[in-house]
């Protein structure tokens, strides 16, 4: 389209736009007569029409979109699978090097404007407590279709070299430029702040074993890891196939054991000190950065409306692009830090599986930063 042409149509637009605006009020007014005059008593007016998507993946069973989500575990999402492409139905997060896996997502759109193109990114990473794109390989993209109120599910076929061989995590992102429907942050993925993200975080680990484990944090930060045992019902509803294999028991059985589950720093580092205090890991990171623990603090509260009226459907990110500059710039200093997770010997047998929560919290501002649904299996 040449510029002339394209200004003729934005010129079309915000004159139906105005036209919309002059003649609304009025409209509705009519649609109010009609309907007092109505035969049928009580009957309810048509809901306002919206011209905006609302595109998210869900993070939990009954996600709509909202956020924040409720007290779930919202690193297991539905939507987001990875499966080997001879075995559709047995969903993975164990990869193996130099075989064939589909990587799949549903996306949905509970706005009342049709998504003619919704991109899909999927991102790989070691598994991670909190996650940024900086941190992960970017395995591709893929776009659909999707109706309003409706669903739509997107897939990239992906080998795997022997780098990415391993117990892994898988995010999605999803958006849309027509019409514009963005994530909130440029890196981070936060499925609690961003209904635009999807995240399958399970790992299923021998006892008597060991783990790397990332962990996201500010370079000024004070950060706490505890782990929570699963009820057996708990890990069914998971749905995991592998579930059907094992002999599923109580994790309240295990709470002996929590404490000796032992992070460590995988590498040297000068900026963090680690501690267990009650049993759960403390670490406090004192490296060079902009933003200290009270302007975090600050931050966090400034920034609660804003969410609220993007996670509502009221606003969309693009409407706060001056209010976001300073949390996403904020959002660049974090960085990833690796820590060794020993698994202890709980006396599992064969066959025996318990499942546990790794959640970290942000200690400066009381938020879920990130979790990992572990089931460990007896060997």
């Amino acid at each position: 389209m040449s510029l002339e042409n394209l200004k003729k149509a934005n010129e079309y637009i915000r004159q139906l736009q105005k036209q919309r605006e002059e003649k609304g009020p009025r409209l509705k007014q009519a649609l109010a007569g009609e309907m007092r005059r109505s035969p049928v008593k009580e009957r309810k007016p048509p809901r306002e029409f919206k011209d905006s998507s609302f595109l998210y993946i869900r993070s939990y069973d009954s996600d709509n979109g909202s956020r924040p989500g409720l007290n779930v575990a919202y690193w297991r999402s539905p939507d987001v699978r990875v499966a080997p492409v001879s075995s559709l139905n047995s969903y993975t997060t164990e990869l193996e090097a130099g075989k064939a896996y589909s990587i799949r997502c549903v996306v949905h759109n509970r706005g009342d404007l049709m998504v003619p193109s919704a991109n899909v990114e999927f991102y790989l990473v070691t598994p991670s407590l909190g996650f940024d794109t900086r941190f992960a390989r970017k395995l591709g993209m893929a776009s659909t279709w999707v109706d309003c109120y409706g669903s739509a599910e997107v897939s990239i076929p992906y080998t795997v070299p022997a780098s990415d061989a391993g117990h892994k995590c898988l995010f999605a992102r999803v958006f849309s430029f027509s019409p514009l429907d963005i994530p909130v942050h440029t890196t981070k993925l936060d499925p609690r702040e961003d209904r635009h993200i999807g995240q399958q975080n399970l790992n299923i680990a021998a006892q008597a074993s060991q783990m790397i484990i990332n962990l996201l944090h500010m370079p000024v930060g004070q950060m706490g890891i505890e782990l929570r045992p699963l009820s057996r019902e708990a890990v069914l509803a998971i749905r995991h196939p592998s579930a059907a294999d094992f002999n599923i028991l109580e994790g309240e059985k295990f709470t002996p054991f929590i404490g000796k589950f032992k992070f460590g720093f995988a590498e040297k580092i000068r900026t963090g000190k680690m501690e267990v205090r009650n049993g759960s890991t403390h670490i406090e990171f004192n490296g060079e950065g902009k933003f200290g623990l009270d302007e975090q603090k600050r931050m966090h509260a400034r920034m609660k409306g804003v969410f609220e009226a993007i996670n509502s459907g009221k606003a969309k990110s693009s409407q706060f692009r001056k209010e976001l500059a300073a949390p996403r710039e904020m959002n660049l200093e974090n960085t990833m830090t690796p820590l060794k997770f020993q698994i202890p010997d709980m006396g599992l047998k064969k066959g025996d599986m318990a499942g546990f929560e790794i959640i970290s919290t942000n200690k400066v501002t009381g938020e879920v930063t990130g979790g990992i649904t572990l089931l460990v299996i007896g060997k």
